[in-house]
């Protein structure tokens, strides 16, 4: 089967032939429908995030059970699943405690193998290795059972992809992390696919004000559709004092998707009293922000860092399908392109020039 790889950070990725081990106890071979072109791929793509190398990269993915390990009796052959990053134990103190996005148990698929410690790709011999437990830039994937969400097979996989990473942490972020409450106002620092989900998670949470800020102007179009009451370009000369402006002194919550320290510190200045900044955006491991700590101690504001929406996969997975069955929840706008997998660079090189939402790679059926 095919699969894009990477074998050097900085490089492009290279579309290679793979064989792929069939799934032992507690897994499953997925054939993938369709997988998201995720910031957090192309961060690992330019060694910012590093995996084990080589490694097929992907972690958005919706496919087709294709062939079940021995004992597995969640998922069976032709069953249409969501794959998540999120393979969490179930035993660990914070899996326990409800909080399985800590989970403690999950070092092997940061580690780019299998929970045993062994690999299920092989190019000519040579291991490559796992990309969260999904390695969804691949036509197949063996991934744990307890990172699968089964879905009714009406349900669009294209589309149905995009929960398993940036919908899930947008929207979770806000219900979840944040606990947005009706009649509180927001405001959102970037418009991809994680800060258009937050948006909507703000509107479907009730949210009376909700302002999106991005350079894009597409994007902040795109944000006015979903849900956003105000957009504010960041090109503006003083972005924070606008939406401090629009929102009578700061936001109850504002959100940071981008991951880089001067978009940190606007989302904690947009802040008013009793305000949180809630960081979503995966920053670089040696970013730093300074804060004013007086200023945080007066005026009890807060930040907080935000991990996959603190998801409950058994909760938040059908909670978000309730709410796209409703018209709620809008996912055909997010995707801007799709692409097939020999055009996952160019997918990147778009991702780099700030063009679009979200692309998402279809697999032929």
């Amino acid at each position: 089967m095919k699969a894009a790889v990477l074998r050097a950070f900085g490089e492009p990725l290279r579309i290679e032939e793979l064989e792929t081990d069939p799934p032992r106890e507690g897994e499953v071979l997925v054939r993938y429908a369709a997988s998201g072109v995720c910031h957090s791929d192309l961060h690992s793509a330019e060694g910012i995030h590093p995996p084990q190398l080589p490694t097929t990269l992907g972690h958005e993915g919706a496919g087709v059970v294709e062939e079940v390990g021995p004992s597995v009796d969640v998922v069976a052959p032709g069953d249409h699943v969501i794959v998540t990053w999120l393979p969490a134990c179930g035993h660990c103190r914070f899996c326990v405690a409800g909080r399985p996005q800590l989970c403690d148990n999950v070092a092997w698929a940061d580690a780019g193998v299998m929970a045993d410690g062994t690999i299920r790709y092989h190019a000519g011999g040579e291991r490559i290795h796992h990309y969260s437990g999904v390695s969804s830039f691949a036509e197949l994937a063996v991934v744990p059972t307890q990172g699968l969400i089964r879905l009714d097979p009406d349900l669009p996989l294209r589309d149905m992809a995009l929960l398993g990473c940036a919908v899930m942490t947008g929207v979770g972020a806000v219900l979840n992390t944040a606990a947005v409450r009706p009649g509180e106002t927001v405001a959102v620092v970037g418009c991809g696919g994680v800060g258009l989900s937050i948006v909507q998670g703000a509107r479907i949470a009730g949210a009376s004000r909700i302002v999106a800020i991005d350079v894009v102007d597409e994007k902040l179009t795109l944000a006015a559709q979903l849900g956003a009451t105000d957009v504010v370009s960041a090109a503006g000369a003083d972005v924070v004092g606008e939406v401090r402006q629009l929102l009578s002194g700061g936001a109850d919550h504002s959100f940071e998707a981008l991951g880089r320290p001067e978009t940190i510190r606007t989302a904690i200045d947009l802040t008013g009293k009793g305000g949180t900044a809630v960081l979503v955006g995966m920053a670089p491991s040696d970013a730093r922000v300074e804060i004013d700590p007086l200023t945080m101690t007066v005026s009890e504001r807060g930040i907080k860092g935000c991990w996959y929406g603190s998801c409950r996969p058994g909760r938040d997975y059908p909670r978000l399908i309730e709410l796209y069955r409703s018209g709620e929840l809008l996912l055909d706008p997010m995707v801007t392109r799709t692409c097939a997998l020999d055009e996952v660079n160019e997918a990147f090189d778009a991702m780099r020039r700030g063009e679009g939402a979200r692309t998402v790679i279809v697999y032929d059926s």
